[in-house]
């Protein structure tokens, strides 16, 4: 007789599909549950991003990048890793922006550079602050300069670092 069980049930319905490493790296990062679900949402492609709202059938006015002014449309892999403004965020901790079309792939390339345990908390955070900012331009009408980018950004970073374990905070 064969035992029935929730788990073989669940894995007949997915199948045997294997997730990339890059969202285990979330869970087990030390960010706040809020960047955690962002980041989740980024590699799935979820975020509310114009490129998504066209997709949705949402009408606006245009579906271009709030930042560059170049008339590209705003996907997430331009608004995370192309636009210059990403660019400069990513170059506030010293990262060059990999030319690659996913942001997963993009992910393990900025593992690589900061070769840290901690790369995905820095991922997360200037992805977030990204995120942030141009919610910032669309919703307030104000634009996060660079240095406020970066002041935002060292704020996240010592609300994360008070979840970090003591005998880890050092590093």
């Amino acid at each position: 007789t064969a035992k029935f069980t929730s788990s073989k049930v669940y894995k007949s319905l997915i199948g045997s599909h294997n997730p990339d490493q890059a969202f285990g790296w979330i869970w087990k990062s030390y960010c706040q549950p809020k960047h955690k679900v962002f980041c989740w949402l980024l590699f799935k492609d979820r975020l509310s991003t114009k490129n998504i709202l066209r997709r949705r059938r949402m009408q606006l006015e245009n579906f271009s990048c709030e930042f560059c002014g170049q008339g590209i449309e705003e996907t997430s892999n331009h608004l995370f890793l192309s636009c210059p403004f990403a660019l400069q965020c990513w170059g506030m901790i010293n990262l060059i922006t990999p030319d690659t079309d996913s942001i997963l792939q993009g992910c393990d390339a900025f593992k690589t550079q900061l070769n840290s345990q901690f790369f995905m908390i820095a991922f997360i955070l200037v992805a977030w602050t990204i995120w942030t900012a141009r919610n910032s331009m669309i919703f307030n009408n104000t634009q996060m300069t660079l240095l406020d980018c970066k002041v935002f950004l060292l704020k996240e970073i010592r609300l994360v670092r008070w979840r970090v374990k003591p005998s880890l905070s050092v590093q």
